[in-house]
């Protein structure tokens, strides 16, 4: 098996908790954030990484969606592999991918373990509606880079429009995906 390591800036790093089976809110974004990630065959090999690192135990993917400059997901971590050695793991199998759009990941990514007693259904929702909130398309059409497993619901996606897009009113508030770990942490 490899060894996955990752290597971070210390304040980032500060406080990172691994635990098998804990379900994970996580960020990567591309250096110097250049508007690459979704062009070529970029969100299909990151797709299909992930559905190998479901299969093989690492993560269960819960959803995910891939922007244009950053990548938002939502997993329960397996027990295989730490926190830091799946995140290591993407970026390097994914490295040479970015590199025929000559991108590549930033050092380090921001997580945020939720607690067993918040639902995933606000992340969820707010990874749903990032490319809407961020005016990439338009309401009536559907953000071709969201992923989300089969065998997870997210009660919000009971409310969408002809089962896949989101009412109008969600756009006008202004969810940050701070706010949902603030509010996780106040609880």
């Amino acid at each position: 098996m490899a060894i996955w390591s990752h290597t971070g800036k210390d304040k980032l790093r500060r406080g990172r908790v691994s635990i098998p089976f804990a379900r994970y809110f996580i960020t990567m974004c591309v250096e110097d954030r250049v508007p690459k990630l979704t062009s070529g065959d970029l969100p299909n090999s990151i797709l299909c990484l992930l559905r190998s690192m479901h299969l093989e135990g690492d993560i269960e993917v819960i959803c995910a969606t891939t922007m244009p400059d950053h990548f938002h997901i939502l997993y329960r971590l397996g027990q295989q592999l730490s926190l830091s050695q799946v995140q290591a793991k993407i970026k390097s199998k994914t490295k040479a991918s970015l590199a025929t759009q000559a991108i590549a990941w930033q050092e380090n990514y921001h997580e945020h373990r939720l607690r067993y007693i918040v639902s995933m259904d606000s992340f969820a929702r707010y990874i749903y509606l990032n490319p809407y909130r961020k005016g990439l398309l338009q309401k009536d059409k559907v953000w071709p880079h969201w992923i989300l497993n089969k065998n997870h619901r997210p009660e919000f996606t009971a409310h969408l429009l002809k089962g896949n897009r989101p009412p109008p009113e969600w756009l006008e508030t202004p969810d940050t995906a701070q706010a949902l770990v603030d509010a996780d942490r106040d609880l």
